[in-house]
């Protein structure tokens, strides 16, 4: 039924397309592609990995209430994750929501090719109404690294190279009050309480700053929250904060009474374009110093939600980037974890070859002590150059 699904909604926009192919106002497509390789060395030992990542976004829009959107994510994987990783290939096929809209149609153990499909939803605008239906982002956070409420599809900070994010499958009404104002309920399909969110979200312009205000159930607690968005004097201050009590046992919250996330950001851009960022989080659960601290903290298993961007008790971030050129960018990144020795590097440069047409450099490298041998170093240095070209 699941795998019905996706072919049922590729199907059905794919003979959408071609009735309305005289008229092209009614139909977008865009996309990019991208080859990452990346070098990876764990314990001093190197693990080389080519990626090649092709998006394809698809919009119809039949009138002028009405719009669909399908994008499809494939990726092939070619190197030594896919040779030495047990069950990469479940990995990479993993899918954390109700549909199963992702295949692996090549898996053998030199090369692995995923396909799928990450927005497929319809939407209907009428008036200050907005329903969307399908898997579609719901976006409910406002900081850069951490977001406590981002209660339907979390993300990891250290997945760069997937910028659109996760999304969810789920139904998601929205009422605009005002200008500013709006009120919204979305529900996460499931098959049981491991899995479900059901929320809504009020926002309010106050005080010349953006408010929201969260309520809902999410795996099995009782979720409460809060965001803002504003100024202090000419800088951004941006927080938010979210309290999760179990009201039902599940996988997720069987190991707390109580759960607080709150995170605090503040950034300025000078007139030079250098732009600054400094943010910090807490989680009353998490351990101070937990071992293989970061080790997690990249991955999307099944269970992965907003509990889990950082398993640490405190976090902090800091982000400097700069246009150097019209034709280069670069910044860096650091996460440190007060009351442990933690902490990850990630510098990173992009330069602009012609319009449409970028190649990056990134890096990442993870410190902490050794929770097996106790000798602090690098557990993890990893070095990424991607070419993207988008159309």
């Amino acid at each position: 039924m699941k795998k019905f699904f996706l072919v049922l909604i590729a199907s059905h926009f794919a003979m959408a397309s071609f009735a309305q192919e005289g008229d092209k106002k009614k139909i977008t497509f865009q996309g990019y592609l991208k080859n990452m390789g990346s070098f990876n060395y764990f314990n001093d030992e190197l693990w080389v990995e080519d990626l090649t990542h092709n998006r394809l976004n698809f919009a119809w829009y039949p009138d002028d209430d009405f719009s669909i959107y399908v994008e499809f994510r494939n990726r092939l994987f070619v190197g030594d994750f896919v040779r030495g990783i047990p069950h990469y290939n479940k990995i990479v096929d993993s899918n954390n929501d109700y549909f199963d809209l992702s295949a692996n149609l090549v898996d053998t153990k030199y090369a692995l090719l995923n396909v799928m499909a990450d927005r497929a939803y319809v939407q209907w605008n009428k008036n200050n109404w907005e329903v969307k239906v399908g898997r579609q982002r719901i976006n409910w956070g406002v900081n850069l690294a951490w977001n406590p409420n981002d209660w339907f599809n979390a993300y990891s900070f250290f997945d760069f190279d997937y910028e659109e994010r996760p999304g969810s499958d789920a139904v998601r009404i929205s009422k605009y009050t005002g200008a500013t104002s709006s009120i919204e309920v979305a529900a996460k399909m499931a098959d049981n309480l491991d899995h479900f969110v059901g929320a809504g979200m009020w926002k309010v312009n106050k005080w010349n700053y953006d408010m929201q205000f969260l309520a809902g159930l999410a795996q099995g607690d009782l979720a409460l929250g809060t965001g803002w968005a504003g100024n202090l004097g000419k800088a951004g201050f941006k927080g938010e904060l979210s309290y999760f009590v179990p009201v039902a046992e599940t996988s997720v919250n069987r190991s707390y009474e109580g759960l607080f996330l709150g995170a605090l950001s503040v950034d300025y851009s000078f007139p030079n374009t250098l732009y600054l960022n400094g943010s910090v989080m807490y989680n009353s659960v998490a351990e101070v110093s937990p071992s293989f601290g970061f080790a997690f903290s990249g991955a999307r298993p099944g269970n992965f939600t907003v509990r889990n961007i950082s398993n640490y008790r405190w976090s902090s971030f800091v982000q400097s980037s700069y246009q150097f050129s019209p034709l280069v960018y670069g910044g860096l990144s650091v996460i440190a974890n007060p009351g442990s020795h933690a902490f990850f590097l990630n510098p990173g440069l992009t330069v602009s070859i012609k319009q449409n047409l970028d190649v990056d450099m990134v890096g990442q490298l993870f410190f902490d002590e050794d929770p097996l041998t106790g000798v602090y170093g690098s557990l993890a240095r990893s070095g990424f150059i991607r070419l993207k070209w988008s159309f």
